[in-house]
């Protein structure tokens, strides 16, 4: 992976990490993610828990789904986003707009 690529990672993941303490948790995502758009929130099926842990699964670790996302983890996630795509610039400016970095 590109350094470009990598560092935007990293921006996004220390956006998250509102804490600083190097993991992102629940409490980092209060405020930063809006779980009342998720669909599964709408019509009752999930509470806001239960779509912030869904949230971070997506990223967690397979082998350890401890609820908290390292940043080792996040870049593991986004490795494999980066592999299906060519462009350093296109992915650079794809993270940035997801992320509003």
């Amino acid at each position: 992976m590109s350094n470009a690529r990598r560092q935007v990672i990293i921006e996004a993941f220390h956006k998250m990490d509102k804490t600083g303490d190097g993991k992102i948790t629940i409490e980092d995502l209060k405020g930063v993610y809006n779980p009342k758009s998720h669909q599964k929130y709408k019509n009752g099926e999930w509470n806001e828990r239960q779509v912030f842990q869904h949230f971070l699964e997506n990223f967690d670790s397979p082998n350890n789904k401890d609820g908290q996302v390292t940043e080792e983890e996040f870049l593991n996630y986004y490795s494999g986003v980066s592999a299906s795509i060519d462009s350093d610039a296109y992915f650079v400016v794809m993270m940035k707009n997801e992320w509003k970095i």
